[in-house]
Order: structure tokens, then C-alpha cells, then sequence
């Protein structure tokens, strides 16, 4: 017995010492003053000039308009701004959470694309309710590719900078927003919300030009972390909102960046899909040779259509693909109103195969046009925008009000100004948009 005291004894101590050690509790902390989850300080999402008009050339679930949005925009930050600061070790446990503004009557409670709420389903999943009427809105976490909805989903964040022994989130570090309207049968019910906060929506028909006066989001990203406050994934953005009371986060909203009108105009029914090139040497297009290529483009338009590129007018344009638009910014092939004048292939100056020094011109009937950059840039031809009527050839009517058109336009394919052209193929893609100036 004597000789085995002395063990216990040591057992004992050994287990008081072990539970007297202090737990390690990694804790992160927010550093900004949070302000970017308040309705007047979220990142907004500019879409422009929204033009809703006949159903006929514009049914339930038209694309109206397409745009990409980032956290660095909210008022306030910039891709550098220190978000939250953590410890080195918790770097396995950092995600975003991101939801509708779900207890919101037009900021994201009614998914009105799947009819909830109405009685009508458009098969348009993940559109949610807006301030505009009969206008739906679908946000994607491009990190993830997953779509909002009300309820709060989760993605891990990768990406951080390493100062000291702290990781910093920044919003360059932060998915970017993928934002998208489209056409709706329904407008959302008035009670059953959490709120209503801006009460009825912008006017449905009228001359003007109706801004998005609502400030209330339309979605949020909050940050998960360590001893930090934030929402349970997958509970009901409806109820569930802790993020917003800690000021953890970053709303994004439509607020003052996009406007809705009623105005006649037109649709493209129809583009050649795919426009080919004879074959050519880089020395031919060097000593100043081109291939050219027509295409043509099918448009419907309202009779009582004003065509033209002033305002409230309907135009035309053929825009770069978002590669191509910053490669020409980068080769200097920019407008003073932002339009392109060549377009430049996919994978330009990184695909070894691409040919470089070689663009692609756009004319009609021998005067140059250039191509859009974007569709929120510039105005006016310098910007890439024509009146849509222009030199279009009328085709008939199939129903009563409206016109059929062809607009045949040429691709040019050149040295670029300036450039030697070296060898290799070329392919480029570009878009055909009609839109109210």
C-alpha cells in the first residue's frame, strides 16, 4: 500500500494540472466600422436603364438586363479595406454567408419567378420580388456558383492576406455578385413580408423614366468566423438577421443604379451565329490587306418606335466580350466614351496559338462603327451605340404594330493600328444588344 501512494499521488497532481490549463480561444474581430450592411452605404448594382415594354416582344422571362457587382463598390471601402482580422490558426474556419434581404417585401421575401406568394409560377427559380414591377432579380455567388435565397448558405473563404502572425479579410477577397433581371407575370403580395418598407412599387406605366428609389437590399454577404456573431446557415434570412445588429457584413442593393421605363421599342429576333474569314497571311494584313465578312442581324420592332441614340431613343450595339474589353483598354483600343474600336480574340496575348497584332473592324455600308465596351459605358456612336433603324431593310409584319427588319453589317479582320500582326487564329466573340438610351 505504502508503495503505491506516491504513484496516485503523482497521478493526481498530473490531472489537476492538466484541467488548471487555460482553454486557447481563438477569437476574430471586426475592424471596419461596418456601416456597408446600412441601406444607404451598400454596394450597389448597376444595371442603368431598365425598359420594360409589350409583352409580345418581351415575354415572361426575358433577360432585361445582366450585371457583376463586388463589395470593394460599398460606400466607404475599397478591394484593400481591412474587413475582419482573425489569427493564423483559424484559417480552416472562415467562410461567407450570404442571403437575400428576406424579410424584406421587395428585397428578397418573395421568390415571385417560382410564383410564390401569386398563383402563377414563370419557372424562373432564384428571382426574387423588386422595387421595380413585374421585374424579378436572381443573384449568384460566383464563388460558389450557388443562387441566394432566404436562407443563409455558406462558402469557404480561401483567399486572405497574411500580416504578422493575423489573416486579414479585405473585399478583394470576397466573391463577387452576379446579378440578373428578367421578366415576371406577378407582382408580390402587399402583407405577408416581414416588412414593406418603401410601400408601393415604382409607377408600372407612364412617358417617364422611374428611378429605383428603394434603399433596401436586395442581398447580403456576412462573415463566419471564430468567436464571431453571424447567423446560422441555413436558418430564414426572414427572422434570422444577427449580422445586421453586429454591422458584420456588406449589403448589396439596386438603390439610385438602375431606373425603369416604358418606352416602344425593339427586339433582335435573330443574329448569324458564326462569321468566318477567308484565309490570310499576317504579311497580307502587315502590308495593309483585310478580309471582310458580312453578318446579318433580325430585329422586330413597335411601329411606334423612335430609333436613334439621343435620349429615350432605341440604338443598337455589338458588344465585346468582357475579355476582350479589357485586353483592348490594355492595347489602347478605347474610345474617349469607352466603345472598342477592334476586337480582339479570346485569349489574346496568352494563347500561344492566338495571332496577335490582328483585330477585328466593324462597319455598315462602309462606315465604321465601333464595338460597345459595356453596356452601362459611353453613349452615342464614339460609345458604340447606332440607331437601330439604321440602313435595317423592313421585312413585313406578322402581327398587328410591329415591323420585321434585316441590318446587315461587315466584320473587318486587319492589322491592328499601329501593331505587327503575327501568326496563329483567330476567334473573338461579341454580342448584338438593343436598348432605350
Amino acid at each position: 500500500m505504502f508503495t503505491l501512494r506516491p504513484r496516485l499521488n503523482q497521478l493526481l497532481l498530473l490531472i489537476l494540472t492538466l484541467t488548471a490549463l487555460p482553454a486557447v480561444q481563438a477569437n476574430c474581430k471586426r475592424i471596419y466600422n461596418g456601416n456597408a450592411v446600412l441601406d444607404g452605404y451598400t454596394a450597389q448594382i448597376t444595371f442603368g436603364r431598365i425598359n420594360l415594354t409589350s409583352t409580345y416582344l418581351q415575354p415572361v422571362g426575358t433577360a432585361l438586363g445582366t450585371t457583376i457587382t463586388d463589395s470593394a463598390t460599398a460606400t466607404g471601402l475599397n478591394s484593400e479595406t481591412v474587413l475582419w482580422e482573425c489569427d493564423l490558426a483559424d484559417k480552416d474556419e472562415l467562410y461567407e454567408l450570404f442571403a437575400t434581404n428576406g424579410d424584406d417585401r421587395v428585397g428578397g421575401y418573395w421568390e415571385i419567378g417560382n410564383g410564390a406568394g401569386t398563383s402563377t409560377n414563370d419557372g424562373l427559380p432564384g428571382y426574387y420580388a423588386t422595387y421595380f414591377p413585374y421585374v424579378g432579380l436572381k443573384l449568384t455567388h460566383l464563388n460558389s456558383g450557388k443562387v441566394f435565397t432566404r436562407y443563409w448558405q455558406q462558402s469557404k473563404i480561401t483567399q486572405y492576406d497574411v500580416v504578422g502572425n493575423k489573416l486579414q479579410i479585405k473585399p478583394k477577397h470576397l466573391s463577387m455578385v452576379q446579378a440578373e433581371l428578367a421578366r415576371v407575370s406577378s407582382l408580390p403580395p402587399k402583407s405577408g413580408s416581414g416588412s414593406n418598407f418603401c410601400g408601393n412599387q415604382a409607377a408600372e406605366s407612364g412617358s417617364g423614366t422611374y428611378s429605383y428609389t428603394c434603399t433596401q437590399p436586395n442581398g447580403y454577404i456576412q462573415f463566419q468566423g471564430p468567436g464571431y456573431k453571424s447567423d446560422t446557415v441555413g436558418s430564414d434570412s426572414n427572422t434570422n438577421y444577427v449580422f445586421w445588429g453586429a454591422k458584420n457584413g456588406v449589403g448589396f442593393g439596386m438603390r439610385s443604379a438602375a431606373s425603369i421605363s416604358y418606352a416602344a421599342t425593339c427586339v433582335a429576333r435573330n443574329v448569324t451565329p458564326l462569321v468566318t474569314f477567308a484565309p490570310v497571311t499576317a504579311q497580307e494584313l502587315n502590308n495593309g490587306m483585310t478580309r471582310e465578312s458580312d453578318f446579318r442581324i433580325e430585329l422586330e420592332c413597335s411601329n411606334q418606335v423612335v430609333s436613334g441614340v439621343g435620349n429615350n431613343q432605341t440604338a443598337l450595339g455589338v458588344q465585346a466580350s468582357a475579355a476582350a474589353y479589357a485586353k483592348a483598354a490594355e492595347l489602347g483600343l478605347l474610345t474617349g466614351a469607352q466603345g472598342v474600336t477592334h476586337l480582339v480574340s479570346n485569349g489574346y496575348g496568352t494563347d500561344p496559338g492566338i495571332a496577335t497584332g490582328v483585330g477585328i473592324a466593324l462597319s455598315n455600308n462602309g462606315k465604321p462603327m465601333n464595338f460597345l465596351g459595356s453596356e452601362m459605358a459611353g453613349s452615342g456612336n464614339a460609345g458604340g451605340w447606332y440607331p437601330v433603324q439604321e440602313s435595317a431593310t423592313a421585312n413585313g409584319s406578322s402581327a398587328s404594330g410591329y415591323t420585321h427588319y434585316t441590318k446587315t453589317l461587315t466584320a473587318i479582320l486587319k492589322a491592328l493600328p499601329g501593331r505587327k500582326a503575327l501568326p496563329g487564329t483567330v476567334n473573338a466573340t461579341a454580342y448584338v444588344l438593343v436598348k432605350v438610351q
